[in-house]
């Protein structure tokens, strides 16, 4: 059966996450139905690989509201999303969507969501002999009572939108009460503060609940940004095939069918340490596509064929595969004086790939561009931005 005979459809945001997933599947003719609650998107919408776009009021209306509206076709769509409140949102409805839908899940209604926690994750990663961090639950304000310092605070889960702003390093006792006060959290996870010489996310898909795991490519960084994602990075290809075999296991442990992403922080003595695993697209997923390896693409066939189709890989060929978060990269390292402009262009004009950049698909680009102009001539009148 072809592909093109199945509806796709994306529960995502006006975001480069779904944008990414939106652009993967374009380029194979699939233009997907995009189901998101913003109610004034603006980049999305400028995608010329843009199915339909459907409006609901929240999060957890979503899968509702696509099993009600493409839930009895006569052949059974995909599913994918952007997000881990929406991917929770779809284990939610794990028995409304199983057997209408080729979705991502873990086998169960609300083990998902059990798996959001990052300590459920990494007693399951020890398991499987991958290298976790020594780690501590305390409520805020508490004091460690394993740990040495250094110290990294961190959310217990991705669900709190503002997960991010929870995240310090602190050197002692005082820079860590400091740090609670700043904090919009009451349950804390501290962990030993490894000084790493990268962060290494690595893509990856699980067909049948883990009956076949493959991991294809992973991200270094050359540049961070101050709250420490990498913001120019080289794409390369994954070949540690031991390393693979405990992920292998760890997805199976699972049961997780679907597109992930794992990520490990990299210390100076080149050690690997479990990080977490997102059950989902990340926002880096058409570098990816651009660098040979289409995994929503390949989801699709692999779900279909029961294989991951890999005479569809064409890895490039190139040594030093460069991908730029554009706009991130031009604030936090020319705006904030840690390169020069000039060498900044010269890595611009390097890059192979982008993220919102696409000679194919420049609509969201220009969209961007307007918006951000719009907002800082309203934030020069002293209106409000948008």
């Amino acid at each position: 059966m072809e592909l093109n005979e199945h509806k796709f459809i994306i529960i995502g945001s006006d975001h480069t996450n779904t944008l990414g997933q939106m652009r993967c599947l374009g380029e194979h003719g699939i233009k997907p139905i995009v189901v998101i609650t913003e109610k004034q998107p603006y980049l999305i919408t400028k995608s010329k690989y843009l199915g339909e776009l459907h409006q609901v009021g929240s999060i957890a209306e979503a899968p509702r509201y696509v099993a009600e509206h493409w839930g009895n076709e006569p052949v059974k769509p995909f599913l994918y999303t952007d997000r881990d409140d929406f991917m929770c949102a779809i284990d939610d409805c794990y028995d409304l969507l199983y057997g209408r839908f080729y979705f991502w899940n873990a086998g169960e209604k609300g083990r998902i969501r059990k798996l959001i926690n990052k300590e459920e994750q990494m007693a399951l990663a020890r398991e499987c002999g991958l290298n976790v961090i020594p780690t501590e639950r305390v409520r805020r304000g508490e004091l460690p009572k394993t740990l040495d310092y250094p110290i990294f605070t961190k959310a217990t889960n991705s669900l709190n939108p503002f997960w991010k702003a929870n995240a310090f390093v602190c050197n002692n006792e005082a820079e860590l009460l400091n740090a609670y006060q700043h904090m919009g959290i009451d349950e804390v996870l501290l962990q030993r503060y490894i000084k790493k010489r990268d962060e290494a996310p690595i893509q990856g898909l699980s067909i049948d609940g883990g009956r076949v795991v493959k991991l294809f490519a992973r991200k270094t960084s050359k540049r961070f940004a101050a709250n420490g994602f990498g913001v120019y990075s080289m794409i390369e290809r994954f070949d540690d095939a031991e390393l693979e075999s405990k992920v292998a296991a760890f997805v199976k442990s699972i049961g997780f069918t679907g597109i992930f992403e794992i990520e490990f922080i990299e210390d100076e003595r080149g050690i690997m340490y479990f990080l977490e695993i997102n059950f989902r697209c990340t926002m880096s997923i058409h570098a990816y596509a651009e660098y040979g390896v289409n995994i929503p693409y390949l989801f699709a066939r692999a779900t279909l064929e029961g294989a991951i189709p890999f005479e569809e890989i064409h890895y490039s060929p190139k040594k030093d595969y460069h991908m730029m978060i554009e706009l991130e990269d031009l604030k936090e390292s020319v705006v904030h004086g840690n390169t020069s402009l000039w060498q900044w262009l010269g890595d611009f004009r390097r890059a192979d790939s982008y993220l919102y950049i696409d000679k194919n698909d420049m609509g969201p680009f220009w969209a961007l561009l307007r918006r951000k102009a719009g907002n800082a001539v309203r934030g020069a009148l002293g209106m409000k931005k948008r």
